[in-house]
Formats: C-alpha cells, sequence, structure tokens
C-alpha cells in the first residue's frame, strides 16, 4: 500500500475543546502531506436525547426543543471554524452537522460505512488535572474503530516518532505507518522491543538471556522493513505499557504508534490492551493502528 493510501480519507471529530484545536491542526498538517481528503464532523448530543432520560424527567416538547436548537446552533459554529481552518491551509474539506443520543455508535458506524482511512480526535482533556485522559468518545472510538486512530494530546509536532515492535502482523503494520510519517515530516524514529518483565522473574537470568537474543531478532526483523530514514534500535525489559510510556516521555516523543493487539498471552503477549494503558496514560499523542 503506497504512502498515500494509508491516510486517503481522513475522518475529524469537532467539538470546540482545546483538544480539537490541536487534532486539527494535526489533520491538516497530515492532509497536505499526503494530499488526503478530509471530513470534519460535528455530533450535536446532549444526554436529554437518551429515551430514558426524557421519560424519566418528561420534559416539555417546548423545552427540549429548545435544548436541541441551542446545540445546532452550536454545533454549527463548530463546524464552520473548523471548515475555515482547513480551507486557510488549502485543503479541500466536506463537513457533516448530525444529532444522535450517543455521538460514540455514530462516529463507529460513520467510519465504517464511509471507509476512512484515519481518524484524527483530541483527547478531551477537560480539566489540568486530567491532562492526559481520554474522554469517554475517544476512548471508545479508538478502542472499537475499524481504521487506524490518532489521539492528538498536544500541539502538531512530528519531529520525533516511536513505535512499538513485538513481530505482530499489527506491530509490523504500525511500523509501517511510523515510517511513511517519519519520511514526510523528516522525523528521529525509533524502535522499541519491551519484554514482558513476568517472563524475567518466573525464569531468572537463563530465560533473560534467552528473551534478550529474541528481542534483539525481532528488531533486526523490524529493522529490515525500515527503508529511506534512519532509525535508532531499543530493547528493554518490565511491563510494557509502563515502558512505552516512561521512554516517550524522556525522549520528548511526539507520537506513539502502536499496534492495536500484539502476539497472544499463549506466545509472547506484548501489545493489545498495551495500546489502551498507552493512549490513556501518555503525554504524547498516540496513533493506533489495526
Amino acid at each position: 500500500m503506497s504512502n498515500k493510501q494509508l491516510f486517503k480519507k481522513i475522518l475529524v471529530p469537532v467539538d470546540g475543546s482545546h483538544s480539537c484545536l490541536h487534532a486539527k491542526m494535526l489533520a491538516a498538517s497530515i492532509a497536505k502531506k499526503f494530499k488526503s481528503k478530509v471530513t470534519v464532523v460535528h455530533v450535536a448530543s446532549h444526554e436529554f436525547m437518551h429515551p430514558e432520560l426524557k421519560a424519566q424527567y418528561q420534559l416539555p416538547h417546548s423545552i427540549l426543543h429548545k435544548v436541541d436548537e441551542a446545540y445546532l446552533q452550536a454545533g454549527k459554529k463548530i463546524i464552520r471554524n473548523a471548515e475555515e481552518m482547513f480551507r486557510e491551509a488549502g485543503i479541500t474539506v466536506d463537513s457533516k452537522l448530525v444529532t444522535h443520543e450517543d455521538p460514540a455508535e455514530f462516529l463507529l458506524e460513520l467510519i465504517k460505512s464511509e471507509k476512512y482511512c484515519l481518524v484524527v480526535i483530541g483527547n478531551r482533556a477537560e480539566s489540568q488535572s486530567e491532562r492526559y485522559s481520554l474522554g469517554s468518545v475517544t476512548e471508545k472510538v479508538a478502542r472499537h474503530s475499524e481504521c487506524p486512530v490518532l489521539i492528538v494530546k498536544q500541539k502538531p509536532k512530528v519531529e520525533k516518532i516511536l513505535t512499538a515492535v513485538d513481530g505482530s502482523k499489527y506491530a509490523n503494520k504500525a511500523l509501517e505507518y511510523a515510517v511513511e510519517l517519519t519520511k514526510s515530516y523528516s522525523a528521529n524514529l525509533a524502535l522499541l522491543h519491551v519484554e514482558e518483565d513476568k517472563l524475567v522473574r518466573i525464569g531468572g537470568p537463563q530465560v533473560m538471556d534467552c528473551l534478550g537474543t529474541v528481542g534483539e531478532c525481532i528488531l533486526k526483523d523490524a529493522s529490515t522493513k525500515v527503508q529511506g530514514v534512519k532509525f535508532d534500535k531499543m530493547l528493554e525489559y518490565g511491563s510494557p505499557a509502563e515502558i512505552i510510556i516512561k521512554v516517550a516521555k524522556k525522549a520528548d516523543v511526539d507520537i506513539i504508534v502502536v499496534g492495536s493487539r500484539g502476539l497472544s498471552s499463549v506466545r509472547r503477549y506484548l501489545l493489545g490492551s498495551v495500546s489502551d494503558d498507552i493512549s490513556m496514560h501518555a503525554r504524547s499523542s498516540v496513533l493506533i493502528v489495526r
């Protein structure tokens, strides 16, 4: 698959939040690099759209209509601002404004039906204390989307990229995305393999020596898939999510690229629910590849 096809159609959910602004800026940057088609979507939703709450509170129709109208008007403004930003960047953009009781469900169905190649979405931090946390919509989309999801957590800078490798097909696909981004942005790329610390604790030094050999083989194999860019290799031991987050923080990485799943726990569990932990707790932006 060519680099243009990797990012051919980009979906950008917008909601007017600060993290959404960063997502729009990074989406615009990627779209310019890869000549992508961009669609911005806003889901005008509030809790009283849910049938159970409507029945529970029995608000008058006139009140519900006013609330709906207020959310729609706010949504129109959010869409206009997003359209203007992409057009000013010279990017053709389509837009969708819809009402739906569950934004995550609507976005997931849209991703599936329209066959988007990438979703770029803000992490929806609401306060300083939750600076790197995910909003519920972002979390659901990242976990269940059929296409890669880029969760944007900081200003759109792509100078340092870290990708986790474990020999699985998902990690190999993530590596493909990491390489294309590295090429397009002339960024620095690091390949990281983390061996599960449980295996070391159970087997002791002899197992660790064996795992080190296996880890080096995985990194060597990943290296053969990296063409046209300079990169570093790292082999670490410990809890995969914790190590990946720690390494990314220390190196001030801009984007962590991970596969949505790794090798099974019966063989050599590495990535998988690990990608959930990374997307939840890393301060870097995170691209989850399927």
